[in-house]
C-alpha cells in the first residue's frame, strides 16, 4: 500500500508484517495514543506504537504533499484523499471562518486512514451483469464494499456505454476504468456538468443523501441518463428513513437496489431487489 510511505518506519514495518495484513480496513493515528488498526471489524492496538505530537503533524504534512493549502477545501470537510484512493478522516479542533465561509483546522488530533482496495471480488457478482444493467442503488453498512462495487460497475459498463464518474472524494476513478471522470467537484455540480457537456448514458456517484444531490439527480434523469449510486443502509426500511434517498426511490430514479455485505473479508451480494 502506498500509505506506508507516510508512516514512521517502525509502524510501516509492523503493518507490513502483520499476520492479518490483507484484512486491515483502517489505520487510526491519534496524538499521544496507541496506534489502532481495524481488522475484520474489530479494533487492535497490539502494536503498542504511540505517535507523539510532531509525528502526527509530520505524517499529515507528507500526506498533503508539503502544502496544506492545496487541500483546504477537503480539510474543511474533515478529510483528504491520497493519490491511491485512500480517504483520511481528520479529527481535531476546527473553527468557522466567516469570510471564507468554511471551517478551518486549528489543531490536528487524529487521522483515520481508510484503506482503499481495487479489484475486490464479490462472490456472486455475475448476477448483476447477466442482462442490461438497470439504474441501481447500491446499499450497505460501512466497509461492506459499496465503493468497490461502484468501481466494478464502472469497469463493466465503460466497455459498452458512455460512463461518467462523479468522483467528489477522489475514491472511485482508477487508471483501468475507461470512462470520463469529474474529480473533486461536489456531486450536484458534477452531475449538472456531466449531463450538459459529456452526454453520458450512465452516471456513477458515491454516498448520495443530500437534498441538493437528490434534486440534481431528478433533473438529470429527465435527460435519459441512468444512475448507479450508493447510500448507507442495511435494509430498504433504512433507506426509506432517509428523506432524500426516499425521494429518489419514490420518484423511480432507481430500478433496483443491491445490498452488499462483508464477512471475514469476503464480499458478497446480500440481496438484489426491484424497487
Amino acid at each position: 500500500m502506498d500509505v506506508y510511505k507516510y508512516l514512521p518506519q517502525a509502524l510501516a514495518f509492523y503493518i507490513d508484517n502483520y499476520r492479518l495484513k490483507e484484512h486491515i480496513t483502517e489505520i487510526r493515528l491519534r496524538r499521544n495514543k496507541a496506534v489502532q488498526l481495524t481488522v475484520l471489524g474489530k479494533c487492535d492496538t497490539a502494536c503498542g506504537i504511540v505517535l507523539r505530537d510532531n509525528e502526527l503533524e509530520d505524517i499529515f504534512y507528507k500526506m498533503c504533499g508539503g502544502s496544506r493549502n492545496i487541500y483546504d477545501d477537503e480539510i474543511s470537510n474533515g478529510y483528504i484523499t491520497l493519490s491511491d484512493g485512500c480517504r483520511v478522516g481528520i479529527g481535531g479542533e476546527f473553527y468557522y471562518n466567516a469570510s471564507l465561509q468554511k471551517y478551518i483546522l486549528k489543531e490536528l488530533m487524529s487521522l483515520n486512514i481508510r484503506i482503499s482496495r481495487d479489484n475486490v471480488f464479490f462472490e456472486n457478482q455475475s448476477i448483476l451483469f447477466e442482462k442490461t444493467v438497470p439504474a441501481t442503488l447500491v446499499a450497505g453498512p460501512p466497509h461492506s464494499g459499496k465503493t468497490s462495487l461502484l468501481k466494478l460497475y464502472a469497469q463493466q459498463l465503460s466497455e459498452n456505454f458512455r460512463v461518467v464518474l462523479c468522483d467528489e472524494r477522489n475514491e472511485l476513478y482508477t487508471e483501468n476504468i475507461n470512462c470520463d471522470v469529474l474529480k473533486g467537484i461536489k456531486k450536484p455540480l458534477a452531475v449538472s456538468m456531466a449531463t450538459r457537456t459529456l452526454n453520458p448514458q450512465y452516471i456513477i456517484c458515491d454516498e448520495i443523501g443530500l437534498r441538493e444531490e437528490a434534486e440534481e439527480i431528478l433533473s438529470a434523469v429527465n435527460t435519459g441518463v441512468k444512475f448507479i449510486c450508493s447510500a448507507h443502509g442495511k435494509t430498504k426500511a433504512d433507506l426509506m428513513r432517509r428523506p432524500n434517498v426516499r425521494l429518489l426511490l419514490d420518484s423511480g430514479v432507481f430500478e433496483k437496489i443491491v445490498f452488499v455485505a462483508q464477512q471475514q473479508n469476503r464480499f458478497f451480494i446480500k440481496d438484489c431487489t426491484d424497487v
